[in-house]
């Protein structure tokens, strides 16, 4: 990973663009849309009290003094179009309202973004960003009566994967809420569940060997054990929040463990490698 990918708030501060054009107008469209106040100028002036500083200029010499001026005053600065003066790059976004996705080559190949972005929006389903305004609506509640971080990421799993998701995505939103209000007042939803271990025998260690099995085991898992010839890639298919352990560490009872264990041979491999 060489960005680090981050959303930023936006709302009502001020944003200033240099440039004219499609590109400056197109970068104040979109940081109007979350929010920005967007100063849009034909030549920099005065950056106090700017948050962001964009370069839409599209003369070499103007956008490296956008870029020079914006970092000597500590302001993130983006130049479109031009990776090695910038700070961070702008990614091509699909927009669902509540769901928004960034999706980001590092500024090397912009249209390769775009193309990907386009095949996400062919699959996301229709009123999925309705899934996620339900869930913001109860977010508090759930906080409130599942104090525990991991019983309430279960909590979320049962609910997205369950017939409530299903009801909100019809448009049930009455009989969504009954359902979760339901569940939030069940016993079962302040406790941890039972954990589970998922032992994977990797038969080599390149990720495109990964079944589908191993794959969602992964994407769930609390904890990792592996032994330290895991390949990286691998274990980048877990949650962030995953914890990773040795493989001989001592395991928690409450917790989906998935132990990965890479045989001999793959080993040999994969330091031949």
């Amino acid at each position: 990973m060489q960005s680090f990918p981050i959303f930023m708030r936006l709302t009502g501060r001020p944003v200033l663009v240099v440039g004219s054009g499609h590109a400056a107008e197109a970068k104040q469209r979109l940081l109007e849309a979350a929010g920005a106040r967007v100063d849009l100028v034909d030549a920099i002036g005065s950056l106090d009290g700017y948050a962001l500083v964009f370069g839409a200029t599209g003369d070499d010499a103007r956008d490296r003094a956008v870029s020079e001026a914006a970092r000597a005053a500590g302001i993130p600065v983006n130049v479109v179009d031009r990776p090695e003066l910038s700070d961070f790059i702008m990614p091509a976004v699909v927009d669902r309202g509540e769901i928004v996705i960034g999706i980001s080559t590092g500024g090397s190949a912009p249209i390769l973004a775009q193309r990907i972005r386009a095949t996400i929006e062919d699959v996301l389903p229709n009123g999925l960003d309705r899934l996620a305004a339900f869930a913001r609506r109860f977010r508090n509640a759930v906080q409130t009566r599942v104090t525990d971080n991991a019983t309430r990421r279960r909590f979320w799993e049962r609910f997205f994967e369950g017939e409530g998701a299903d009801l909100v995505m019809a448009g049930e939103d009455f009989r969504a809420a009954r359902k979760i209000i339901r569940d939030l007042n069940a016993d079962g939803a302040t406790q941890s569940g039972v954990g589970s271990v998922t032992v994977i025998d990797l038969v080599s260690n390149d990720s495109d060997d990964l079944t589908l099995g191993a794959l969602r085991a992964l994407r769930k898992a609390d904890v990792i054990a592996h032994d330290a010839n895991v390949a990286p890639e691998i274990l980048d298919y877990a949650r962030r929040d995953a914890r990773r352990v040795d493989l001989n560490a001592d395991l928690p009872r409450d917790a989906r463990v998935v132990v990965l264990r890479v045989p001999a041979a793959t080993k040999l491999i994969g330091v031949a490698q």
